[in-house]
């Protein structure tokens, strides 16, 4: 049977053999609680990372007793390249692995292994092709990266942002991406499908995300690149919808991870 364990072993078999064999030592800077249960993980380096918007690395942190998913993880660089801290965002859920079990824990000065550095999920190189981000829960990094980088870089781009949560408080970096609708355009649009919703945002909407949302928000949704990021159920079903609803499967590009957190 193709278990969550042999994903992962296989995964980092195929990352080793793929990725550059890049290696730094990274210690934690601070700890940031950007949403209920979700928090950055800020590390200081004294070498940047150079990495594109929206690509992943690979974790190592060593731990006693580790359980079978072992002591490496693949996580999105939530950061831009324009910042100097090197940030991961994390969702921590009960019971949790003996990895984020030893990072809840983690102190400023502790120390992490990340590697290999991999991924497409990027912008494209053309500035001009209109895009829309749909993301559920903590799926949100890549574009958290990605958006931020076009902030400071002062770079506009047609964009919408889908950003699907339960609840108000599960929504992680708000404030970037009002930021980028005031400086650049790029339109935000939160969905909560469990919990209040102020009558007076006209930016937040009660409910999934599904066609009907999809064509009200983006109209010219035939005409864009859709990317998708979240749990894997949730990429696969937008997958089908977007295509059901006429978007070319050459136009949707989803998150991938070759291992599991």
């Amino acid at each position: 049977y193709f278990t969550p364990e042999l994903a992962l072993v296989l995964g980092n078999v195929l990352a080793y053999f793929v990725s550059p064999k890049y290696k730094q030592l990274l210690g934690l800077k601070e700890k940031i609680e950007v949403a209920t249960g979700v928090f950055d993980f800020v590390f200081a380096t004294d070498e940047r990372i150079r990495f594109r918007p929206g690509q992943y690395m690979e974790w190592t942190l060593a731990h006693r007793d580790p359980d079978s998913r072992g002591n490496r993880r693949y996580f999105t660089l939530a950061s831009s390249p324009t910042e100097k801290e090197v940030r991961v965002g994390m969702k921590f859920y009960p019971e949790p692995s003996s990895f984020k079990n030893k990072l809840a824990y983690f102190h400023p000065g502790e120390t992490i292994v990340a590697a290999q550095l991999s991924g497409d999920f990027t912008l494209p190189k053309n500035k001009d092709e209109k895009l829309a981000f749909i993301a559920g829960g903590i799926g949100i990094t890549p574009f958290r990266s990605m958006i931020q980088y076009l902030i400071d870089t002062k770079e506009a781009r047609k964009i919408t942002l889908l950003y699907s949560n339960k609840t108000l408080g599960d929504v992680a970096y708000r404030d970037i991406f009002d930021r980028a609708y005031t400086e650049l355009g790029i339109e935000t649009v939160y969905s909560i499908t469990d919990g209040q919703v102020p009558l007076d945002d006209l930016q937040t909407r009660k409910g999934a995300i599904d066609s009907r949302v999809i064509a009200e928000e983006v109209p010219d949704y035939t005409e864009r690149t859709f990317y998708l990021s979240g749990p894997h159920a949730m990429v696969t079903a937008f997958e089908k919808t977007l295509q059901e609803m006429g978007v070319s499967r050459n136009k949707i590009k989803t998150d991938f991870f070759p291992g599991f957190a």
